[in-house]
């Protein structure tokens, strides 16, 4: 430092406090603009968080953070709501855990780099600085007023602050940045704790030893990342911004997909490859886009485009698209019939760089299998979804098995898939192959034993993550599924595209009917799921309409989980007006509709439909509702459930198993339903409940039903207690045709997943149901909320577990439970609250009040993750149930 700089900092520190001192000072400016040193420091996983806490994040009043929040290693995040988080709540997860590792590190780098100025005075009120590295004469640093920040028109500027002790801000003071400087390269280093004072205006990264506390009214616009101690807010606004760089064009996507992707040997399927283009300005082509089919594969036909002045030649083994444009912020279609005589599956490839356009090229590849059906043969196919995650999210690999054998196909060999380097499973894998067993391993996924029914199929999944970005392909070689029925004949072929954080994904739609068959004059919720895969929410700028074919129409209003959106319904449409869809999640919309015909509807959202600031859905969203004639008789339906779906070695879980009469009389059985459990689960003594009447009977493996009757248009249950000593994903299967009834069997299996974990504490969960499900207006639902515990101690509660009933829903009367503890329920009150109480030991209780409500509609009635806290831990899943009143 210059001994003119010293000269200039020791004159400022001793003049006097008088206006005319006063105005010397604010009108100097100094620091190490010709020499900073100031260095940013990557934050890491801790780049995306607004709010990092160690012990405990606690919040009062409507504060607003965009951003993440994430708490590690501590357990307890409140004010949330009243709280709101535009973006994602990491409780304890494996991500806060490594943004706090990250934080660490760039908490160390700061408190390494060398001072460029010390300064004299803890006060830093009435400075304008430039960007450098302050240290401070004293342990504390303080800000009354004004501290300016002078980029000098360099927007990569850096400013670090590093203290021995505290940071405090007095009210309403502030951080004024000017020329160019960015919020995201202004930095604190706190050697042990931060206060800003009430209406503070804040600006830079925060990164404190022990604790930060933000006090009533004040915006900070940077983090908040707090070491070792808690993070306090009161009404606060906390946002995080990126840094600012040069706009460049983002390159087109391309993506590809066959359907129907499975088809007969000789038979035809549709390749479409999709071209996407991010930016606001059109991408026109600049070369020819050639798509080479693989070996085996021809062309029927000509081809066709949506591309605006584009062409499309067609040859028998390969397809160019010559010119055309891809529209701003949207895509555009190519399209050809295809072929393939012979039995396999065909891998059809567009390398990166293939598309060339005036906005870039493609930077990954777009991949699709084709699979073409031998008769009498096993094959694999296997998939990823969603096919595309940003770099450290989770995708579902799934391997599907499939036997065209008229004979069950038993495995003869472990299935051992290798995943690519990079990509590693997040979780435990599961199977619904009858009799096997699924193991996974760092690079494996292993499945053991077990068959794929006859003419039908079974699946292995398991879900997957990498942290960093590119593409992964991952093969099941031919012969990789060994059976007495043979092997497959050709390899199975999935792509991942890790894509970098920061880097925008257009979101996605799809959209299905539940139930997907009704008979005329019912019932059936249409449900539009729309996925975001970028780090941060995904905001619609236009309303989403879904048009509903000719002769079906809503019956009730609709409903949504995407955060700040309205529904509304007309006969014939579905509208979701703003909102927005999580980080890395999904959201939906739900509404209930009718057809009084019978007949096939498709209902349709086109490529486009979705609009938001991350760009639009670049391939529509198709289901299909099947209405049968009132007089056709249609099957009964196999449910099951394990609840919870994970316990502890030894713990309890009830399995429940619901048979679905769709037709207006009872359906009988004519046959004893068995339902055969898998190695390693067993029976717990004692009676079954039922409400299906026959007889129910139990071995330790083996769980029986005779006789009994379905309700018209009605379900009935049979529950048992089951347990399991050893570790492992258990698939509970009861395979098609198993329930025989007068009315028909079952067409599909039923399947459930119970997971034992062994030396891992498993928080207790909550569930939820009302019964009956669907009321007449002005009628009453009994609303039951089960609280279970799978360790072998008591769940004492340790704060009041609340559920506030969606809107124009109200209680008939009081509470009551099995718990203990104290309940608030009254006649008309809008939720129900209970204090104390516990859970029993391997067991549960539950919390039951009677509702209705005061309209016709749909009414989604959900208790959050971490409502309810126990000492042994909270649930860390949601518990949702929905009322249709009509």
């Amino acid at each position: 430092m210059s001994t003119a700089l010293i000269s200039l900092i020791g004159i400022m520190a001793f003049l006097p406090a008088c206006d005319g001192a006063q105005a010397g000072r604010e009108g100097e400016e100094f620091g190490a603009s010709k020499a900073a040193i100031a260095v940013a420091p990557s934050l890491g996983v801790a780049q995306s968080f607004a709010v990092l806490g160690a012990s405990t994040v606690t919040n009062t009043g409507p504060t607003v953070i965009t951003g993440d929040l994430g708490l590690s290693p501590g357990t307890s995040i409140t004010g949330f709501p009243p709280g709101v988080v535009i973006g994602t709540i990491h409780a304890t997860d494996a991500l806060a855990a490594q943004a706090q590792s990250d934080t660490t590190a760039a908490y160390n780098n700061l408190a390494g780099q060398p001072c460029d100025v010390t300064l004299p005075s803890a006060e830093l009120g009435g400075l304008t600085l430039a960007p450098g590295v302050y240290c401070f004469s004293s342990a504390s640093a303080s800000l009354t007023g004004t501290l300016t920040l002078n980029a000098g028109g360099n927007p990569d500027a850096v400013w670090v602050f590093k203290t021995a002790s505290t940071l405090i801000t007095a009210s309403s003071s502030s951080v004024l940045l000017i020329n160019g400087g960015q919020p995201c390269n202004v930095f604190w280093q706190v050697g042990s704790s931060a206060t800003l004072g009430t209406n503070s205006d804040f600006v830079g990264n925060i990164l404190a030893l022990t604790s930060i506390t933000l006090t009533t009214g004040v915006e900070l616009n940077g983090r908040a990342l707090a070491r070792n101690g808690a993070v306090t807010l009161d009404s606060n606004t906390v946002t995080v911004n990126a840094c600012a760089g040069p706009v460049t064009p983002l390159p087109p996507t391309l993506s590809k997909d066959f359907s129907p992707a499975t088809i007969s040997a000789g038979g035809t399927s549709i390749l479409t490859i999709t071209l996407i283009n991010p930016n606001p300005t059109v991408a026109a082509l600049t070369a020819p886009l050639t798509d080479t089919l693989p070996a085996g594969v021809t062309t029927v036909g000509m081809g066709s485009t949506t591309c605006v002045g584009g062409v499309v030649m067609a040859g028998p083994t390969t397809m160019t698209l010559m010119g055309g444009t891809i529209p701003a912020s949207g895509s555009c279609t190519v399209t050809v019939q295809v072929t393939a005589p012979a039995g396999g599956s065909y891998f059809n490839s567009l390398a990166a760089g293939a598309l060339v356009t005036s906005n870039g090229s493609n930077q990954a590849p777009a991949v699709a299998t084709l699979t073409v059906a031998t008769p009498s043969a096993v094959t694999l196919g296997k998939a990823f979804t969603p096919s595309s995650i940003t770099a450290g999210g989770a995708s579902t690999l799934t391997i599907t098995l499939t036997n065209s054998n008229a004979a069950p196909a038993v495995l003869t060999a472990p299935l051992v898939d290798t995943l690519p380097p990079g990509v590693t499973p997040a979780g435990m894998g599961s199977t619904t192959c009858v009799g096997g067993s699924v193991m996974d391993s760092l690079t494996t996924v292993t499945l053991t034993g077990g068959y794929i029914p006859a003419n039908g199929s079974c699946t292995v999944t398991v879900p997957v993550t990498a942290p960093v970005a590119g593409t992964f392909i991952n093969t099941l070689p031919a012969g990789a599924l060994r059976t007495n029925r043979g092997n497959n004949a050709a390899p199975a072929i999935a792509t991942l595209v890790v894509i970098p954080v920061g880097v925008v994904v257009p979101p996605t739609v799809c959209k299905d009917f539940s139930p997907s068959t009704i008979k005329a004059g019912g019932v059936s919720n249409v449900t539009i799921t729309l996925f975001n895969a970028n780090a941060t929410p995904a905001l619609l700028m236009a309303p989403l309409v879904d048009t509903l074919p000719a002769g079906v129409a809503t019956v009730g209003m609709g409903s949504t989980t995407c955060l700040g959106g309205i529904v509304s319904t007309t006969a014939s449409t579905v509208t979701l007006m703003g909102g927005y869809i999580p980080a890395n999640s999904s959201c939906t919309v739900t509404v209930p509709v009718t057809a009084h015909v019978a007949g096939s509807f498709v209902n349709t959202l086109p490529a486009g439909a979705l609009r938001t600031n991350k760009g639009n859905n670049a391939a529509p969203a198709v289901a299909t509702l099947v209405v049968t004639s009132k007089g056709d008789v249609v099957a009964p339906k196999v449910h099951k459930s394990f609840t919870p779906s994970t316990i502890g070695a030894g713990g309890t879980s009830a399995l429940t198993i619901i048979l679905t009469n769709p037709n207006n009389t009872p359906a009988v059985l004519t046959a004893p339903l068995v339902d055969t459990l898998p190695a390693g689960v067993t029976t717990l003594p004692g009676p079954a409940t039922n409400t299906c009447g026959g007889v129910v009977t139990t071995t330790p493996y083996m769980v029986t039903l005779t006789g009994g009757t379905i309700p018209a248009n009605g379900s009935c249950t049979v529950t048992v207690c089951v347990t399991s000593k050893k570790e492992g994903s258990y698939s509970n299967v009861i395979p098609k045709g198993a329930l025989q009834t007068d009315k028909g069997s079952n067409q599909a299996p039923a399947t459930a997943v119970l997971t034992v974990k062994q030396g891992t504490q498993v928080s207790p969960n909550v569930t939820k149901d009302f019964h009956p499900s669907s009321i007449r207006l002005g009628k009453a639902s009994l609303l039951t909320i089960t609280l279970s515990n799978p360790h072998n101690s008591v769940a004492y509660l340790n704060s009041s577990l609340a559920d506030f009933f969606p809107d124009g829903m109200m209680a008939t009367g009081g509470a009551s439970t099995t718990c203990g503890g104290e309940l608030l329920s009254y006649q008309g009150s809008t939720g129900v609250e209970m204090w104390g109480g516990s859970i029993p030991a391997n067991g549960s209780c539950t919390v039951q009040v009677e509702v209705t409500t005061n309209c016709k509609g749909q009414f989604h009635n959900q208790i959050p993750v971490g409502a309810l806290e126990t000492n042994l831990g909270s649930n860390t899943q949601p518990a949702d149930a929905t009322l249709s009143v009509y």
